[in-house]
Formats: C-alpha cells, sequence, structure tokens
C-alpha cells in the first residue's frame, strides 16, 4: 500500500497540468473609439433610468412588469436550468460515492427438517477520474461561464422589458393626447360650420361653402375610430406584458400629456458598455466558454487515468456484518489510439465555435455604438424637426386667420379657408407624434447604454424592495 503513495501523489500533481493555453479575450477584435460625441450639457442618469421621465404612473407600471411578465419569469427559470447544468457538468471533479446492501433469506426443506440461511451485504464503492490535463476543471468552469451568461440573459430580458414597457406608455399617451387634439379641432370644425351656416342662412355665403366645411368636419372625425382603435390595442399589449389579462388596470391609465424631453445624458466611455450592457457580458462569457471547451476537447485526446475503491461486508447475521471485509483498489489506463479522427474533428469544431463566438462578441460591441451613434443623430434631427413643426404651427394659424379675414371681406373662396384649416390641424397632430417619436428616441439610448441597476434584480422580486430605487431616483407614488 505504501507503494501506491507516490503514484497517487503524482497523478495529482499531473492534474494541474493542461495542454491548451487559454486565450484573453476580454476586448472584442474591433477598433474601439474613446469617446461618444455628444451634444451640450448633460447630467448624470438615473440607476433607473425611466425615472428620468419624471412620470409616477410609469415608475409603478415598470415596478409590476418586472414582478409580473412572463418572459422575464421564462429567463429566470432559464438560469435555474443553466445553474443546474452547471452543477451536473462539475460533479465528475469529486470522487463518486455509492452505498449499496442486500438481504437474502434462503430455505431448504430436507428430510423433513427447514434450514434457513440468511445472508447480508454492505458494500461501498469509490470511482474518480484524475483531472490529469485539466479537462473536467474546463468543462465545469465553461459550464459556470455558461450560467452566468444566462444571468446576463435574463438581465438583457429585463432591460427590452424596461423599453417596451415605455414605448407602449408613450404611445398611450401619444394616443390620448392626439384625442384631446381632435376633439378640440373637431369643436372648432363644428364652430366653424355654425359661422357658415349663419352666413348662408343670412345670403352671404353659399352652399358649396357649406358642404365643404362639413366635409371638413367629417374628415376630422373619421381620425377617431382609427387613434381609438390604436389606443385600447397599445393598452391590451401593455396589460399582457404586466402579465394581466388584455384589459389594462384603470389605476394605472397614464396621463394624456407626453412629458417633457430630459436633458441629456452623460455618456460612459465605449469601453464601459463591456460592463453596463448585458448582451455584450454574455457575449464574452460565451466566448470564454468556447476557449474552455477546445480546451477539454484537446485533453480528451490524451491519456486518461480513474481510480477505483470497492469495499463490501458480508455476513449470515447482521450482528456480525462488519467482522468480514473485502476490499479492493483499482485504476484504468485509456489512451485513444484510433477513432477515425472523431476527437481531432471535436478540437476543430471547438475551435471554429471559438471563431464564431469571437466575431459575434466583436458583431455586438460595433451594435453596441451603433446603436448609441444612431441615437444620438436621432435626437438631434428630431429636435430640429420638433422646431421647424413649431414653426409650421405658427405659419398656419396665421395663414388660417388671414384667410378667414380675407373671407369675410368677399377677398377670397371659401375653399382657401378650408386648406388652412386643414394645413394647421394636420401639423397639430403631427407635432404630437414627433415628440412622442423623440421621447422614444431618448428611451432608445437609455437602453443603448445599459446599467448596473439590471444586477439587483431577482425573480419574483420588485424593484420597489432594492435599495437602489429607494434612494435619490425613486419618486412618490400616485
Amino acid at each position: 500500500m505504501r507503494r501506491r503513495w507516490p503514484i497517487l501523489i503524482t497523478l495529482l500533481l499531473l492534474s494541474g497540468c493542461t495542454p491548451y493555453e487559454l486565450d484573453d479575450l476580454r476586448m472584442p477584435a474591433v477598433e474601439m473609439p474613446e469617446s461618444f460625441d455628444s451634444p451640450g450639457p448633460q447630467v448624470v442618469i438615473p440607476d433607473h433610468w425611466w425615472v428620468a421621465f419624471n412620470d409616477p404612473g410609469l415608475n409603478e407600471t415598470m415596478l409590476q412588469a418586472f414582478v409580473g411578465n412572463l418572459d422575464l419569469k421564462q429567463a429566470w427559470a432559464r438560469l435555474d436550468q443553466a445553474m443546474a447544468t452547471a452543477t451536473i457538468v462539475g460533479a465528475p471533479i469529486y470522487p463518486e460515492v455509492n452505498l449499496d446492501g442486500s438481504a437474502n433469506r434462503q430455505r431448504t426443506d430436507l428430510d423433513g427438517n427447514t434450514l434457513y440461511n440468511n445472508r447480508f451485504r454492505l458494500g461501498l464503492a469509490l470511482t474518480w477520474e484524475v483531472d490529469l490535463w485539466q479537462k473536467i476543471a474546463n468543462r465545469a468552469e465553461a459550464a459556470r461561464l455558461q450560467a452566468t451568461a444566462t444571468r446576463d440573459d435574463a438581465e438583457q430580458t429585463a432591460l427590452l422589458l424596461s423599453g417596451t414597457v415605455v414605448d407602449l406608455w408613450f404611445t398611450i399617451q401619444e394616443q390620448e393626447q392626439l384625442l384631446e387634439v381632435l376633439e378640440e379641432q373637431i369643436q372648432s370644425s363644428r364652430d366653424q360650420l355654425e359661422v357658415v351656416e349663419r352666413r348662408y342662412g343670412s345670403g352671404i355665403g353659399s352652399a358649396l361653402g357649406v358642404l365643404q366645411q362639413r366635409l371638413q368636419l367629417a374628415q376630422v372625425e373619421s381620425e377617431v375610430p382609427t387613434v381609438l382603435s390604436f389606443l385600447e390595442v397599445t393598452r391590451n399589449q401593455l396589460a399582457v406584458i404586466l402579465g394581466h389579462a388584455p384589459q389594462f388596470p384603470v389605476e394605472l391609465l397614464p396621463n394624456p400629456v407626453l412629458p417633457p424631453l430630459p436633458q441629456f445624458p452623460e455618456l460612459p466611455a465605449p469601453r464601459d458598455l463591456l460592463e453596463s450592457r448585458p448582451d455584450l457580458r454574455a457575449a464574452y462569457k460565451r466566448l470564454a466558454a468556447s476557449d474552455l471547451e477546445v480546451a477539454a476537447a484537446i485533453a480528451d485526446m490524451l491519456p486518461t487515468i480513474r481510480l477505483s475503491l470497492e469495499s463490501s461486508f458480508n455476513s449470515p447475521s447482521l450482528s456480525s456484518l462488519f467482522d468480514d471485509t473485502l476490499s479492493s483498489l483499482g485504476g484504468s489506463f485509456l489512451q485513444p489510439v484510433f477513432d477515425a479522427n472523431r476527437r481531432g474533428a471535436e478540437v476543430d469544431r471547438r475551435k471554429a465555435i471559438l471563431l464564431e463566438q469571437l466575431e459575434s462578441f466583436s458583431e455586438k460591441f460595433l451594435i453596441a455604438l451603433r446603436e448609441i451613434k444612431d441615437a444620438i443623430d436621432r435626437e438631434r434631427n428630431q429636435i430640429q424637426l420638433l422646431d421647424e413643426i413649431t414653426e409650421q404651427i405658427r405659419i398656419a394659424s396665421a395663414l388660417l386667420a388671414e384667410a378667414r379675414f380675407s373671407y369675410a371681406n368677399g377677398q377670397n373662396e371659401y375653399l382657401d379657408v378650408i386648406t388652412a384649416i386643414q394645413a394647421l390641424q394636420s401639423v397639430q397632430r403631427r407635432e404630437v407624434t414627433v415628440r412622442k417619436e423623440l421621447l422614444a428616441t431618448r428611451a432608445s439610448l437609455y437602453l443603448a447604454l445599459g446599467g448596473n441597476w439590471l444586477r439587483v434584480l431577482e425573480p419574483g422580486v420588485s424593484l420597489s424592495d432594492s435599495t437602489t430605487l429607494q434612494r435619490q431616483d425613486s419618486l412618490p407614488r400616485t
């Protein structure tokens, strides 16, 4: 037995060896800019980005989404699966110990005599594969990285969920504000119709003018069903996002007014996105896991040693079960010689997967940079567009006033008034849509920046339970 100890110690020392040097893959294989070009003064983004819109109803709706959303619950379930898989893959690092037992009673009738023979057995078996080349350790670490990447996937699901909630919330506000604008326009068109009908009744106007104004009123009224339909569908979508039946809770209905655009956020350095964006963290971890799988595949081509230890106790009675012991210690050696290049092909496959993951990681980083740059460019152009629309409203209002004055003095046809009314009402409705698009663009910028608030998320736990939201970025609830 003493001669076996040096062999075991040697095997344990060899278990720290690896035939493959892991790569340093922490940075994407693309050019990385030093900073983003951002307009104007900047402010620090709240820990929970949607709080920047200063809407208590939106905050409450977001808290409900993180608890009730079914996509997020599925993501948490996938995380549990990945963690269990990591445990399964890493289990062979440790010896496997099994205990088995049996009891038999045999009856024999011989010449009128009955004899009983009892036999009890208790066995203990230990098997262990010596991890000579860190094959098992690398696979276990790869599985652990895959599990933590699945956690990042869940955080990415939560991040996208927050963007969906905000976009639907703004869409509801947009449609409700459009309804208010339409109601004002319908009332204004009705007032104008009364004026035209009175003039016609006094013999001043014409039947053509009355019909033209009635048509204009009918055209504005026909816009209402489309807006109502879109509003109701959007409410149903948001209700399902929250995990409810398609009937949006009345207590969470937003105010029919779009919020003002917050100040421009402070932008991080591009390399900081590798930590703040969960999709990039997940891509990096899967890349590192692929590198470990290459090492494990190479190790699978090398010798494998397994040790086994068995002990058994046999006795005709329980009282003397441990009197007789049978033990054995054995080992097996396996060196692949010919497998039709199956193991070599597996190494090639794993290396190809590693290359694919590297290119995917780099692509995701470039997409992250593009999403931020796109949001900055769109916001700048939409602000300019909103300024131009505001100027169009001013000009259209002046045009309508002049058209009415000229018509009252008999200087033009009523069609000029109709044209001016339609121009003003159209640009008024467009202003609401552009304001919503501007807010949605800002939300897409916040999403593209990611955030550390995702790391406090836990399955079934509301963000209101975390200390982060209870701090300075929390707003009073209504």
